[in-house]
């Protein structure tokens, strides 16, 4: 009986895959087709500006290069102008999400979980952190007081000479029973 089944859920994985490929072509097919009217459409519009203007439709590199859009007064040059996306730059990007990063740690006072640390830095931000482990590396750098308690786990430390004298202490202490030892010997 598990036989058959196999059988048919074998049958339905490509009948699936066909389906898939069927789907795909016509998306191609349509993809194409509206490539090629919007083409055609530029083309049209094209030719009622040259017509309009009664311009060459092309225009020699040289020229375009010293008339602005401005003074030439054609459209066709402000058409054919690709208007850049202004985007924030990288440093901005990074020292928007650090500065956040800093602030919710500040305000949380337990140590968090990198994933949720990372998850609102990105809903404050609206930017996406790619690499968290090096990202949160750069932020200790930044400040101190950020320190990293345990794996995955991220805390602002308000005192930094508080976290540094229990290592001290530590190794002190280590050291303070030989010589106690050695002390009581001398006794």
């Amino acid at each position: 009986m598990t036989i058959n089944e196999r059988m048919a859920l074998k049958i339905r994985l490509e009948q699936l895959e066909d389906a898939e490929i069927r789907v795909i072509q016509e998306f191609q097919k349509e993809r194409e087709y509206i490539f090629k009217r919007l083409r055609e459409l530029d083309e049209k519009e094209g030719q009622q500006a040259e017509a309009a203007s009664g311009k060459p439709e092309y225009v020699s590199f040289n020229t375009l290069a010293s008339v602005s859009p401005e003074t030439s007064g054609g459209e066709v040059l402000t058409k054919e102008r690709k208007v850049r996306k202004s985007r924030p730059s990288r440093r901005s990007k990074s020292g928007k999400m650090r500065e956040e990063a800093i602030q919710i740690l500040k305000e949380v006072s337990e140590p968090i979980r990198g994933a949720e640390l990372q998850r609102m830095i990105e809903e404050k931000t609206g930017f996406k952190i790619a690499n968290m482990t090096s990202f949160m590396k750069s932020v200790e750098k930044l400040d101190p007081r950020i320190r990293k308690p345990d794996r995955g786990l991220y805390q602002f430390v308000n005192d930094t000479a508080n976290t540094e004298e229990p290592h001290q202490e530590m190794e002190q202490n280590e050291h303070e029973p030989e010589e106690n030892e050695a002390v009581a010997e001398q006794k």
